[in-house]
């Protein structure tokens, strides 16, 4: 029974961690690739879990006495709800009224995902609480209550970890996420089946749970099901394909004789759409004299390679870092014949901004094919940093090119805001910058003045000389759209806003300004609270909070009120930190080596595996009651100085290799330091949390549920607001390196308050 027991515990962490890393690929396909959503979604997961752990767990628990039952039940309804809460993830679109590929406002968005989770996050976190319970009820040991709770909270975490690896690295690739789902229904209804052996009555109806479930699967109407809420989902399109890479989804829709490649959810290019294709590639490779080797980023798929071999190259390299896009295009898309022609190279499965620092070429031109810099991971392709990679591999007259959408009579001070700022930083490279008006801005960049020219007669004649035919690069298009009275006016525009802000790595502004500008596009926005949040705000909010939590130690009354304030306090921002933590290593590993998705698994298993191993040892020296000579109190004064000394060591390796540009020290840090290093901030948060249990146990004499209750619901509460803010405004607006000394400061707020309550706590004697 306690086997049984333990395996179920093992397998709630790691249904947990499954079922959020395939809901959170789900929901980013929903709304479209944003990694706003996987911040949303953490931050909700959390929550909601934490609010399952305080307020359900904490009371519901206390009041049945048939907990073993309860859990049981708990157990298959965790299974039963997984599968659900894919499908009703997809039918979102549907019940906000949007369409495939739409973009998706904050709210909606927020909204969608806050009633999405609800269910299985609460019941997460109440069998937390009901776990610990359970596991003590079949315990023979007298253990102490923190002992308990510590070992629960091992046993989560080691599911969490199994989870994590398998599904990053084998179910992901193997299977679809519906019958991931399946794999963890299944183990579900198994652990309660075998948890129920002496309730013979309970353990048939287990029995005839599983066996329906599994003629579910076999008989094909599990698939079937799976097909009809995708077809609601991608409904107005004939979806060809839907697949996942270990880097996202690709779909494939038809629309009358238009195809479509959606990316993560996000509009990629359709075909065929000449239009596009001419411009993308016409106006750089037009801009050089006589342009032989060209960089293609991205949009190769789409024709536009058929274009630049209309000019006289030599050399095609179109760098694609998912090849499950270029394996879709070439089976349903004709505009990948050009792959076949002898000039092209196609380069997949490598980020580009890793080939730029790699190869030796010489360009002369680059054309950055991407979307806007709406994500992250996009922003990497509009920074200072990558301008300076770029024009390493760029010829003396070498043109570096990108594109925005926008009106074509008009540009809002928010998009101005972005222009300029993409503008400043292009001007902080290259010596001569250009940007096209009309309903496409072309961004156009040259290593030497007086190359780059809006004169449309120019290009026209270039066109000419080089015998290009083409539908839309022709006089009538190109006299319009560059104009003199519309480039004066574009100019006037943009000068409008008089920001010297420059886009980099570790802080992405450009990706907040693109947050503002897209916030301004929906009725019900953020637009004033994102126009108000800026630098010196955040400095103020967080010197306020400091303030605030510093109150407690300044009044005597509020000290006898608040016992043991700062240890809650410092579960709370030791939450905040942690996730933060994991956020600034995930962007970072991105920004220096741009293939996050490879290690994405690694590095969220190896916080866990810290963490298990931090808690296994707090826990077996609460339970040999082996206390140092100043008691627990001192040891959880020490776990605090190292969350306050983590995120200098951290931001100290972040720049140590971000200077390592080949070599070993590239390997090295690619391979051992970035995936492996969240093990020590896992390590110290698994330490504190048993550790903290014990100090708030025996200080308020509680029982197991409560004490399980808030702890763990302060630590989820914490991480929930460090998932939100670190992501939203910290990291883009101040930037990874002040965001890692911010962090410091808060956790720095604990260890005031553990040194005033230090001679309080060791009269206790604990």
């Amino acid at each position: 029974m306690k086997k049984n027991l333990i395996f179920s515990l093992i397998l709630i962490g790691f249904s947990a961690m499954a079922g959020q890393i395939v809901l959170m690929r789900q929901l980013m396909v929903i709304f479209y690739g944003n990694e706003l959503s996987l911040g949303i979604t953490l931050a909700i997961w959390l929550f909601w879990t934490g609010l399952g752990s305080l307020i359900i767990g904490k009371w519901l628990s206390a009041k049945i006495k048939q907990k073993f039952t309860l859990f049981c039940f708990g157990e298959i309804l965790l299974g039963l709800l997984l599968p659900l809460s894919l499908f009703a993830a997809r039918l979102i679109p549907l019940c906000f009224n949007y369409s495939a590929g739409e973009i998706i406002g904050l709210l909606p968005m927020s909204l969608a995902t806050f009633l999405l989770l609800a269910p299985t996050c609460i019941l997460i976190g109440f069998l937390f609480v009901l776990g610990c319970e359970v596991y003590v009820s079949l315990e023979n040991r007298n253990l102490e209550k923190a002992s308990e709770i510590g070992y629960v909270y091992i046993l989560e975490a080691l599911g969490a970890s199994i989870g994590g690896l398998i599904i990053s690295f084998f179910l992901i690739r193997i299977l679809t996420p519906i019958y991931i789902m399946a794999l963890i229904t299944f183990l579900n209804l198994l652990a309660a089946f075998l948890l129920l052996v002496n309730n013979k009555i309970l353990k048939i109806f287990t029995g005839i749970i599983i066996i329906t479930f599994l003629f579910l699967i076999f008989s094909g109407n599990l698939e079937l099901l799976n097909q009809k809420t995708l077809n609601l989902e991608w409904r107005g399109y004939e979806l060809l394909a839907y697949q996942d890479s270990i880097y996202g989804n690709i779909a494939v829709t038809k629309k009358e004789d238009v195809f479509t490649i959606f990316n993560n959810g996000l509009y990629d290019f359709s075909v065929p759409d000449e239009l596009s294709s001419e411009r993308m590639a016409h106006f750089p490779l037009l801009e050089h004299p006589l342009p032989k080797k060209v960089l293609l980023i991205g949009g190769g798929s789409s024709g536009q390679i058929n274009e630049v071999l209309k000019h006289p190259v030599d050399l095609v390299d179109y760098v694609e870092l998912d090849p499950l896009l270029i394996k879709m295009a070439k089976k349903y898309l004709s505009s990948t014949k050009a792959f076949n022609d002898k000039r092209v190279r196609v380069i997949s499965n490598m980020d580009a901004r890793l080939f730029i620092k790699r190869t030796d070429n010489i360009y002369d031109v680059i054309i950055i094919s991407l979307p806007a810099p709406n994500t992250a991971q996009l922003n990497r392709f509009y920074t200072k940093e990558f301008y300076e990679e770029a024009k390493k591999i760029l010829d003396e007259k070498g043109v570096l090119s990108f594109c925005l959408y926008s009106n074509p009579n008009y540009i809002s001070s928010e998009q101005a805001q972005l222009y300029m700022t993409l503008k400043n930083t292009l001007w902080a490279v290259f010596p001569e910058v250009v940007i096209t008006p009309g309903e496409v801005n072309y961004f156009l960049a040259s290593n030497i003045k007086g190359l780059l020219t809006l004169d449309w007669q120019k290009l026209i004649q270039r066109l000419k000389e080089r015998n290009i035919q083409a539908k839309y690069m022709r006089e009538y298009y190109l006299y319009s759209e560059l104009s003199n009275e519309r480039i004066d006016a574009f100019g006037k525009n943009l000068l409008l806003e008089s920001t010297s802000v420059i886009n980099r790595d570790f802080k992405p502004i450009a990706y907040y300004y693109n947050l503002v500008l897209w916030s301004t596009y929906f009725k019900y926005n953020l637009k004033k609270v994102f126009q108000y949040i800026d630098a010196k705000k955040i400095y103020l909010i967080v010197a306020a909070v400091f303030i605030l939590l510093l109150l407690p130690s300044c009044f005597s009354s509020l000290k006898k009120r608040l016992p043991h304030f700062g240890v809650l306090t410092c579960v709370s921002t030791t939450g905040f930190a942690e996730i933060t933590f994991q956020i600034v290593t995930l962007i970072s590993f991105q920004v220096i080596y741009g293939f996050v998705y490879y290690k994405l698994g690694i590095i969220l298993t190896s916080y866990m595996i810290g963490l298990i191993f931090g808690s296994w040892l707090i826990t077996k020296r609460l339970e040999r009651n082996t206390a140092p000579k100043r008691g627990y109190y001192s040891l959880f004064l020490k776990t605090q100085v190292l969350i306050f000394t983590y995120p200098l060591i951290l931001l100290f390796f972040i720049w140590l290799f971000s200077n390592f540009k080949k070599g070993f020290g590239l390997w090295i840090g690619s391979n051992i330091i970035f995936p492996f290093l969240p093990i020590i901030a896992g390590f110290i948060g698994g330490f504190q949390f048993p550790l903290a249990n014990k100090l708030y146990l025996k200080s308020n004499d509680l029982d197991l549920a409560h004490s399980a209750g808030i702890t763990y619901a302060l630590d989820l509460f914490g991480s929930c607001i460090g998932a939100v803010i670190s992501t939203v405004f910290l990291v883009p607006i101040i930037g990874i390196p002040l965001t890692c000394i911010l962090v410091a400061v808060l956790n720095l707020v604990g260890l005031i308050l553990l040194l005033t309550y230090s001679a309080k706590t060791s009269a206790l004697k604990i």
